[in-house]
């Protein structure tokens, strides 16, 4: 039997009561922490090579955040994937940024030098 909407409604109300988040959030505050301590140097890492491809192809400063933004979701897609679906999911994020007006050799070298990857196989 499937939960009423008014169930549901009323468990993810209790779920997320003050007292009840907040202690979730402390206990886990270290564990997440120790996470993020790992992960933000390795994406200043792909940020600070992602400015100096932009920096090589003149690219002003003010058209950054666009290529930086697909360089995250292509390293957001490198936890999650590996090998050909990868390059796949990495190049279904370049379709969508290329309809957004960003250019293709500078995203090819983003993936390319960057990620390590290339277009996917057939």
């Amino acid at each position: 039997m499937v939960r009423n909407a008014l169930r549901r409604i009323q468990k993810w109300d209790k779920k997320l009561s003050g007292d009840v988040l907040s202690k979730r959030v402390e206990e886990m505050k270290p564990m997440m922490f120790s996470q993020i301590e790992a992960e933000f140097p390795t994406i200043v890492q792909v940020e600070t090579k992602v400015k100096t491809v932009l920096g090589e192809f003149g690219i002003p400063t003010w058209q950054n955040p666009p290529y930086l933004n697909f360089s995250r979701e292509v390293y957001k897609l490198a936890k999650r994937f590996c090998g050909n679906q990868l390059r796949k999911m990495a190049n279904a994020a370049m379709v969508k940024w290329l309809a957004l007006d960003l250019e293709q050799p500078i995203l090819e070298e983003i993936r390319n030098t960057i990620f390590t990857l290339t277009a996917p196989a057939p």
